[in-house]
């Protein structure tokens, strides 16, 4: 068997699951604050923090969102054009909350056009030999982690 079919075989294999994961009626799923609240030990600092669906402190949200956003942009950097533009393309909608201190939501906002700017790139096929700025979506997604990862340190103590 040669490097070629074994990829094939791969392929068909995941083409079949998926469309038999298609076929089968989904199963339905307790929300996931729900299944939060019965695993984590009752404190003061987490029943704050876990008040329910939409009600995560701003902080929180924002540590959240750019851990994502730096775990899609690896994925998507090892994706293949297609891929990247719509992963990329993904987190450049998810805006920050109202609510966010606003020096956390003006580097979060500096991030979201830094990968719509990779985004758009990724999606220009006129010029295949332009490389796409990852460098720079990459260091806005870092600086946007470093910087609410040093607000939660500084509010933890």
């Amino acid at each position: 068997m040669t490097h070629r079919d074994s990829i094939e075989a791969v392929m068909r294999a995941l083409q079949r699951q998926q469309s038999e994961a298609y076929e089968r009626e989904p199963i339905p799923a307790e929300p996931i604050i729900e299944v939060a609240r019965a695993f984590l030990p009752r404190s003061p600092t987490q029943n704050a923090r876990i008040k329910g669906p939409g009600r995560l402190a701003p902080a929180d949200d924002s540590l959240i969102k750019a851990r994502y956003a730096s775990t899609i942009l690896r994925v998507a950097q090892t994706s293949d054009r297609e891929a990247a533009a719509r992963l990329v393309g993904s987190i450049a909608g998810d805006l920050p909350l109202q609510s966010e201190l606003p020096e956390i939501a003006d580097i979060h906002l500096r991030a979201i056009a830094s990968f719509v700017q990779l985004a758009t790139s990724l999606r220009d096929t006129t010029n295949p030999k332009q490389q796409p700025p990852w460098k720079t979506a990459l260091d806005a997604a870092a600086d946007w982690l470093r910087a609410v990862e040093m607000l939660r340190q500084l509010t933890i103590h």
